[in-house]
């Protein structure tokens, strides 16, 4: 446990990422108090993954931490849509649709889903069909419905999040790099950041240092000599023209047909996977941005056969634009949420998986309970970065893994 933070307005915070996890972190230490709270971002607003993402959100999660994490999650994002300025939470519902086989084998999780709190309707067959026209299933595949779950659409969210905290009193600066920490001995003093117009070195005082840019987070944590076992995979999104009769399905994460679809609030269908190309996804840890990122040739023609079974209309469609962002994930497949070990007053959000954007909310206010309470109002003890203490990171940076190879249960 860390100590508890004294004197909050007093307090200077540096948040290097201007991603949602980082403007999401912003929010949560505002509202509790702390007095300055600086964004940093070497490029704009958003600029990463973040408005890239599907926007899915459930609470029907792998393990009793994710799923509790989740359901705060849900609470923030309802919450949310009272007070970001243009920005609403779709709550259509989110519908896990499996095979036979593994809605028995997954009896127990769905039972820990309804105990801790989750609100469900299982679905068979033509019961999909019944409830959510567009949606065909055979008698065999079941769908567990979230009925709290829903998407938020990233570039109503991000824009909302950025101006709220800004009314908040948090200090965003882009184009700016974080080129350094300023230690002494193993406390975190300040940082060193070189301006992208000017190229202009500055080192500033901060009595809080948290890093929240998930793909690039180790060529940050080289600095302290810490890194994290995790390797980039790139993942795309392919969104169609509007539809002229409305649709009727909720977001879907789809294990049958290996990928995902939902309605945008515009009447699109946006649709996703990785199971197409994984032995080409690895990105090798090194410094790139999002822009230099490009969908795989194959990604849409797998994705229009596997899902014209199930989304039947999605033959018809017109396909408008595509996103490319990055999926980052460690070796157990579990986000990284506390404080870095060694170094005082140094903290990490990364690592969400595919998970990042719907993660967002309750990332933020575990990273501010660590910070400013030094303990988390939910056991996040798996979330630490401590845990990788002792492992071989080194060698599993250096090996090349497929995501089917690094044999973890999605998210």
């Amino acid at each position: 446990m860390n100590s508890k933070m004294d004197d909050l307005e007093s307090k200077s915070v540096a948040i290097i990422g201007g991603g949602v996890i980082g403007m999401s972190t912003a929010f949560h230490l505002a509202e509790k108090g702390v007095g300055k709270i600086t964004v940093i971002d070497k490029g704009y607003i958003g600029g990463g993954s973040s408005l890239q993402a599907a926007g899915i959100v459930t609470s029907l999660e792998w393990n009793e931490t994710a799923i509790r994490a989740r359901l705060k999650t849900l609470d923030n994002f309802e919450r949310f849509s009272q007070i970001l300025e243009g920005y609403s939470f779709h709550q259509v519902g989110c519908l896990n649709l499996s095979s036979e086989e593994d809605y028995i084998t997954d009896k127990d999780l769905r039972d820990l889903q309804i105990r801790l709190g989750a609100k469900v309707e299982v679905l068979q067959g033509e019961q999909l069909t019944d409830r959510f026209s567009d949606v065909i299933a055979n008698h065999n595949e079941y769908g567990v419905l979230d009925l709290r779950g829903g998407y938020s659409e990233p570039h109503r969210y991000v824009p909302a999040l950025q101006k709220k905290i800004k009314d908040m009193g948090v200090q965003i600066r882009e184009y700016e790099e974080v080129v350094g920490f300023d230690l002494e001995g193993s406390q975190v003093k300040g940082i060193v950041t070189r301006s992208s117009v000017t190229e202009k070195e500055t080192k500033e005082k901060f009595d809080v240092v948290i890093c929240a840019v998930n793909a690039w987070i180790n060529h940050l944590l080289s600095l302290v000599d810490f890194q994290i076992p995790m390797k980039n995979f790139i993942h795309e999104r392919f969104v169609t023209k509007p539809f002229e009769a409305k649709l009727n399905l909720p977001a879907i994460n789809d294990r049958v047909v290996e990928g995902y679809i939902r309605p945008t609030e515009d009447n699109r269908l946006l649709v996703g996977t990785d199971a197409h190309n994984p032995e080409n996804f690895l990105m090798p840890n090194q410094q790139f941005t999002v822009d230099q990122l490009s969908p795989d040739s194959r990604a849409l023609p797998f994705l229009q056969e596997r899902f014209k079974s199930r989304v039947p209309i999605i033959e018809d469609a017109v396909w408008d634009y595509h996103t490319v962002g990055l999926i980052s994930i460690t070796r157990d497949a579990t986000p990284v949420i506390g404080p870095v070990p060694g170094i005082s007053g140094l903290f990490v959000g990364s690592n969400f998986h595919s998970g990042g954007f719907a993660y967002n909310p309750v990332a933020g206010q575990l990273i501010a309970e660590h910070v400013v309470d030094g303990e988390t109002s939910i056991d996040s003890k798996r979330y630490l970065p401590e845990r990788f203490k002792g492992f071989d990171t080194e060698s599993y940076l250096q090996n090349n893994f497929t995501i089917e190879g690094m044999k973890f249960k999605r998210h």
